[in-house]
């Protein structure tokens, strides 16, 4: 029996904001899933910041600088000027790791005595009955068989904490307590224990050195007067011994022949020349000016004598004629004087010929000798070659032993009290005033907050995944069986037949009367949604009486209209016509075309491609694609997915009267929908209403038009 179906028009025309105001529904239906959990987490943190034992953490701060000057320094750089510190990221995670290291921590609690104190064992009260009963049957492991002071050890290293901050060569030295005046004394005495050892490592290094270095020096020593006595001891044998400019003898004996020699030629060619001048001033009568005959005394007395006699001469000249006796005796006497002058000079001449003579036998005396020495200085080079070697090795024991001796007097200096740390403390712990745990505001507000977000998330995670709110189960209704088709009927692909005849076999159909079909159209909506209850999605064959575009909106608000009550998509089967253009919405190439069912079945598109969603609500819909046909038996796979994941399975057929496949599927289908342009109750609409009803169709829903009036 068929009915006339009104599709509600109030659609939502904006299904996001209607979602988001439907979470917030939900939200405040469940809101004490959010406000009782919210007040327990708020309770639980008040309770727990109360009860718990307060923690106090100190903090100390080391800055790491090298502390050494140039008396403690050993390392130099070229001309012994003092080399820069190297401290880097390396350098300071080292000292980090060397302030937790479990020395640092003996050595602290054994200064403080802290073996046995309840901070840091809490067994030294001994053990607690539960825990004596864990121990006893084997469930626990028994800490007293641990010593106390490693028990003491392992809670101070989970108490302390050292870190740098980033860019800084400052360390910060933490340790928590429940005693706030204990957190700050370990806190310094960890800084002060860390500094007192790096100072002992170093002593200790300086000292070993020093050791080390003192038989080297012995050694070095030994060596030196060694090598310094094999150089003597040649040098004595070799002939190589140093005169008093440091020259070897050999060397200086011929150096000294070299002067003698020059001295010899300088005086040969002195007296050479004199005597040629002599000679030269003789044959012109020049003797009086000769140095060597002026200086003479008897050349002198010889000229006083000349002097006198020509004075005599002159005085008597006046008196007495030329010819006179005694005029003539004095002119014989000047004779004899100038003659005594030349032969003075003639003397002194052959006298320095003489000295010149003698020393060219000199020079050549001394050229000979200078040869034989030259000789003897040739041996003596090679001789001087070894002697240099040896004296290198000398001076190398020698510049190894002072080195050395440096070194040992700096590691000296090194072991002394006053070297320092390569750190300093720049911050002193105090015993601080506010616990550093619990932090009451924090942890009551975290837990709060993050408990109300979670239990929030919780309740708006259960709606999205639900999807949609339960439809309101209706009162059970029974349907006649479905009648067999008539063998002069159109039939559809037997495969598509198939799989909409097993759609239907999942659900109970029985006998119905009329009574029981007459139903209301505003129930309609409902009747389907009470059917979607089966485990697989209703199956709705949906028609147009024609290819108006009245028919065609029908047909879309009634598949928009199924959207209320579930998830319905509609399925294109119509290759002539564009039933989904009202779906697609504006587009930018409106020329385009979506992919759809046809590009599916070819494998050109995924589902996920070929299923649009409607604009206007949640509707989904595949177009028919790019294709003019499809092969039906490839329809299965799609439509079994199509009806477990949605709730209607709309398949829009061509339009009633200009295809046989409406009243081919009819027999197959939970309802058949027929959208008409004009009044339902005109001959047109029966006709159909009729051939559908003849077809097998179990339930047929009238949409579009207008009521005629009673």
């Amino acid at each position: 029996m068929s009915r006339v179906f009104e599709p509600d028009m109030t659609i939502d025309e904006a299904p996001n904001d209607l979602e988001i105001g439907a979470i917030g529904a939900a939200v405040y239906a469940r809101k004490y899933w959010v406000l009782i959990p919210t007040l327990l987490a708020f309770l639980l943190a008040a309770a727990y910041v109360t009860v718990a034992r307060p923690r106090y953490t100190a903090d100390t701060q080391v800055l790491l600088e090298n502390q050494e000057s140039y008396l403690t320094r050993a390392q130099r750089g070229e001309g012994g000027a003092e080399m820069p510190p190297t401290i880097d990221e390396n350098w300071v995670g080292s000292q980090v790791s060397l302030i937790t290291s479990r020395d640092v921590a003996r050595d602290v609690i054994e200064r403080l005595g802290l073996v046995g104190n309840p901070e840091l064992d809490p067994l030294s009260k001994g053990l607690g009955t539960i825990q004596r009963t864990l121990i006893l049957f084997g469930l626990a492991r028994n800490p007293m068989r641990v010593s106390a002071e490693d028990r003491a050890i392992d809670n101070f290293e989970q108490r302390l904490t050292a870190y740098s901050p980033p860019k800084t060569q400052v360390v910060m030295i933490d340790f928590w307590a429940h005693d706030p005046v204990f957190a700050a004394r370990v806190a310094n005495e960890v800084a002060s224990v860390y500094l007192q050892r790096q100072a002992d490592a170093k002593r200790m290094v300086a000292k070993n050195a020093a050791g080390a270095l003192a038989g080297q020096i012995k050694e070095l020593r030994s060596q030196t007067l060694r090598a310094a006595d094999d150089v003597e001891r040649y040098r004595a044998t070799s002939g190589l011994l140093a005169g008093s400019n440091n020259m070897t003898i050999t060397t200086q004996q011929l150096a000294d022949l070299n002067t003698d020699l020059s001295h010899a030629r300088t005086e040969q060619a002195d007296s050479q020349a004199k005597a040629m001048l002599i000679r030269q001033l003789l044959r012109q009568g020049r003797v009086a000016e000769i140095p060597d005959v002026a200086n003479n005394d008897l050349i002198r007395r010889i000229a006083e004598q000349r002097v006198t006699a020509n004075a005599q001469l002159a005085l008597e000249s006046g008196t007495l004629l030329p010819h006179h006796p005694r005029i003539l005796e004095l002119k014989a006497e000047i004779r004899n004087l100038d003659a005594q002058l030349r032969l003075a000079g003639d003397n002194i001449a052959i006298a320095l010929e003489n000295d010149s003579k003698i020393a060219a036998a000199r020079v050549a005396n001394l050229e000979a000798a200078i040869d034989q020495q030259k000789q003897a200085v040739t041996t003596a080079d090679a001789n001087a070659v070894r002697l240099h070697e040896l004296e290198q090795i000398a001076q190398g024991y020698r510049t190894q032993l002072d080195s050395t001796t440096a070194k040992y007097q700096e590691a000296l200096a090194r072991q002394s009290a006053a070297t320092p740390a390569d750190a300093r403390i720049i911050a002193v712990a105090a015993p601080p005033d506010e616990p550093s745990f619990p932090k009451k505001t924090q942890i009551i507000t975290l837990a709060t907050l993050a408990t109300f977000v979670l239990s929030l998330g919780t309740v708006i995670g259960r709606e999205l995944l639900a999807d949609r709110p339960m439809p309101v189960p209706v009162p059970a209704q029974s349907y006649p069986p479905r009648p067999v088709p008539n063998e002069d009927r159109p039939a559809a692909p037997a495969s598509v037949l198939d799989r909409l005849k097993r759609f239907g076999s999942a659900r109970v159909s029985e006998p119905h009367d009329e009574e029981s079909a007459e139903i209301d159209v505003g129930e309609a909506p409902g009747k389907i949604a009470g059917k979607s209850m089966s485990p697989q999605g209703l199956n709705i064959v949906a028609t147009r009486l024609d290819k108006s575009e009245e028919a065609t909106d029908a047909l879309i608000d009634f598949a928009r209209t199924l959207a209320r009550d579930g998830r319905p998509i509609i399925v294109d089967l119509d290759s002539q016509n564009g039933q989904m253009a009202k779906l697609i919405g504006p587009q930018e190439d409106e020329e385009a075309t979506l992919a759809g069912l046809t590009d599916l079945l070819d494998g050109n598109a995924s589902f996920a491609d070929v299923i649009h969603r409607d604009s206007a609500s949640r509707l989904h819909f595949v177009p028919f694609g790019s294709k003019d046909d499809f092969n039906p038996d490839d329809l299965d796979i799609i439509l079994d997915a199509l009806s477990k994941t949605y709730d209607f399975v709309v398949l829009a057929a061509p339009p009633f009267r200009g295809s046989p496949m409406t009243k081919a599927l009819a027999p197959y289908a939970d309802f058949v929908v027929l959208a008409t342009p004009g009044e339902q109750d005109d001959a047109t609409t029966q006709a159909a209403r009729d051939e559908l009803s003849a077809a097998g169709a179990a339930e047929i829903l009238l949409v579009g038009g207008e009521k005629q009036a009673a």
